[in-house]
Parts: C-alpha cells; structure tokens; sequence
C-alpha cells in the first residue's frame, strides 16, 4: 500500500484524529482510508474508487498536509 494524502481531523468528534488515504495497488485496487486516535484506537474505510473516497471525507473538516 501507499499512502497518497494524510491530515488531521480540526472539528468535529473526531478532532485532531489523523487520516490517511492509501490505494491497495496490490489486493483490492480500492482506497482504505484510517481515521487514528492513537496506535492502538483508529478505524478503516475501504473504497473502490476515489469518488467514495471524496464522499467519505465530505464527514470531516480534514487540514491536508
């Protein structure tokens, strides 16, 4: 996998959560995308192409490095 944007959450329940977008060029072909707390707490999304990607983000006030 390779990570192809990250940033942090600034609003919302999920603020100061980081988040990082990787395309899956090796199984799945899609778009995980990690919302994490800590290295221990953090969730996934999977997403076939970058419009569901786009569409998931639309839920965060994401600042893009």
């Amino acid at each position: 996998m390779s990570v192809i944007k990250k940033g942090i959450v600034r609003s919302g329940e999920y603020k100061g959560w980081k988040v990082e977008v990787d395309f899956d060029e090796g199984d799945t072909k899609g778009y995980y995308i990690y919302i994490i707390k800590s290295p221990t707490e953090g969730y996934d999304a999977w997403c076939k192409d970058m419009e569901g990607v786009n569409d998931e983000l639309e839920k965060w006030n994401v600042e893009w490095e």
